[in-house]
């Protein structure tokens, strides 16, 4: 079997790059919908927070609860 000129074989890797970059796209819309969700029905949208404010509580949560996940994983890997 003939090899494909790298031309080829170059275009056919950026086809599934693009094809991956698209899928993460997709994966951030249903989690940033799943997540506004909760904060809409958490009343966060009813409060007079600007962007940064928010953020900033958002990325409070994420570190406080980055630590009981890496535990998790941990003790997954551990049982493995």
């Amino acid at each position: 079997m003939a090899r494909q000129p790298l031309a080829e074989r170059r275009a056919a890797t950026r086809a599934k790059i693009a094809a991956l970059k698209a899928e993460i796209a997709k994966m951030d819309a249903i989690a940033a919908e799943r997540i506004g969700r909760l904060a809409v029905r958490a009343g966060l949208a009813d409060l007079a927070l600007d962007d940064d404010t928010l953020s900033r509580e958002f990325e409070a949560i994420a570190s406080r609860h980055a630590g009981a996940e890496n535990a998790i994983d941990q003790a997954d890997d551990q049982a493995k």
